[in-house]
């Protein structure tokens, strides 16, 4: 069970989000399937609460970039997203990460490989960002 997975939250919660070199400590692909497994397992109004949070703390360009990458997705079932509500970030985010895995990636994979729509480094320190407060979350329960 995700929840349960003690080594690989901490592993996630010592991540600096300011790494944006990507040492090889995590990549993003490895930090999107840790967001993904998260967001399919954890209740609503947590999932709605962490989220919230991420999105407030992004500069209003990383929160367009994430929001057209989503919508520009092959893979994203949304359509149109505001960027400046972290309500509707935060749902977009998630149907885009619990939409159905095309070509063995899921859709928050498929946004972060290399020649995806959120290729920028900047942004993808921001996903390991996002991956380091669910894992230090995890870790304070």
């Amino acid at each position: 069970m995700f929840f349960d997975q003690r080594d690989r939250h901490e592993q996630m919660a010592r991540l600096d989000p300011r790494d944006t070199n990507m040492d090889g400590t995590v990549s993003p692909q490895e930090a999107a399937a840790y967001v993904q497994e998260y967001l399919q397992n954890a209740s609503p109004q947590e999932r709605q609460q962490l989220l919230q949070e991420y999105f407030q703390q992004l500069p209003p360009d990383q929160r367009q970039q994430m929001g057209d990458a989503m919508v520009q997705s092959p893979y994203s079932p949304v359509q149109q997203v505001r960027y400046d509500d972290p309500n509707d970030l935060a749902d977009a985010y998630t149907r885009t990460a619990q939409a159905p895995t095309q070509d063995g990636r899921s859709p928050l994979e498929a946004a972060f490989a290399p020649g995806g729509a959120l290729g920028n480094p900047m942004v993808k320190a921001g996903l390991v960002g996002l991956a380091a407060m669910i894992g230090s979350k995890l870790m304070r329960r």
